[in-house]
């Protein structure tokens, strides 16, 4: 099974959690999921994490449900452990960007981190379900 790393700044409303722990519990039959909650996303530059990083940003690479599941895919494949870091309100440092190995954006539109967090969870769920051939994804 791959294991993931999902970093936060910040945690979901007790509104949301619901949601979220459902896209988690439907993740875990495909990915190990490890979502730590960070106040601070700038302590880690000090400990970088292993493996291929991904930082969620408007500004950055616009796939497709298909063209992520393809990449996701490919990390599965190599065995690489995928480090996911989402920003809190004001988004993520240049340097915690330039550092990372790819920039996704969720949307060219701004949204609210809570909501980012719970549309990420389940993008990751819809590309799992793509590449196992499982019916969710029309």
């Amino acid at each position: 099974m791959h294991k993931m790393t999902f970093y936060t700044v910040g945690d979901l409303p007790k509104t949301f959690q619901p949601i979220a722990d459902k896209w988690i519990k439907q993740l875990s039959s495909y990915i190990q999921m490890d979502h730590r909650v960070i106040k601070d996303a700038e302590k880690l530059l000090d400990k970088w994490p292993q493996g291929f990083v991904v930082v969620l940003d408007a500004a950055g690479t616009q796939l497709t449900s298909e063209a992520l599941a393809t990449r996701l895919n490919e990390l599965m494949s190599f065995g690489q452990h995928a480090t996911i870091i989402l920003g809190g309100a004001k988004g993520l440092s240049d340097e915690i960007k330039n550092r990372a190995d790819f920039t996704l954006s969720l949307s060219p539109m701004t949204t609210t981190h809570d909501l980012a967090h719970l549309f990420f969870l389940e993008q990751l769920y819809r590309a799992t379900t793509i590449i196992h051939g499982r019916e969710y994804h029309y």
